[in-house]
């Protein structure tokens, strides 16, 4: 058998699409998401997930109030639960607006709790970004990673209303978030 090698090209093209990733999100955020894939730099994981908060295969709800979850109505609406196994030792959350969302700013939060619906408000630990305008791009460090990601009460990535009150089917909205985790390194 001989060497079988990847040209450049070939390589840049397996790399530039990423694995594909399931985030096990909830029924009520699931069809936003246009894709999930992560890209290995040595120990660092890096997760992109596209959004489309105006898709045509599900009514996204604005979430209502401050904090209010985005998301489809009566349907848990979380993005992903955020373990150590899928996204390594977390330390950062970025998010950047390709398309402004409908209702005014929406923001990236992280809570306890799975089951949260469109419209419930749920206290949240950490803040990512009030997202309101195209090529804004925030993030925010996330230094308690072994609060939010021990075994067993991992912390869950929603979207949600920055206030406003609008629970009104979103029709726009193009988001990317990037999560990035390392893996511990083996005992040598």
């Amino acid at each position: 058998m001989g060497n079988r090698r990847f040209s450049r090209k070939r390589l840049f093209e397996t790399e530039k699409l990423g694995k594909p990733v399931d985030l096990e999100a909830g029924a009520g955020i699931k069809d936003a998401i246009v894709s999930a894939t992560q890209h290995r730099n040595g120990a660092e994981i890096i997760t992109e997930i596209a959004l489309d908060l105006g898709t045509s295969k599900a009514s996204i709800l604005g979430g209502g109030g401050d904090n209010g979850v985005i998301g489809t109505l009566a349907a848990a609406s979380n993005l992903t639960r955020l373990t150590e196994a899928k996204f390594g030792i977390v330390t950062e959350i970025r998010a950047i607006v390709m398309e402004a969302p409908a209702g005014g700013y929406t923001q990236v939060n992280i809570a306890s709790n799975a089951a949260v619906l469109n419209q419930d408000a749920d206290a949240t630990t950490e803040q990512v970004a009030d997202l309101a305008t195209v090529g804004q791009d925030d993030l925010v460090d996330i230094d308690n990673a072994s609060t939010l990601q021990t075994a067993g009460s991992e912390h869950y990535l929603y979207l949600t209303n920055a206030g406003g009150g609008d629970a009104t089917e979103m029709s726009a909205g193009k988001l990317l978030i990037y999560i990035h985790g390392f893996e511990a390194p083996s005992d040598i």
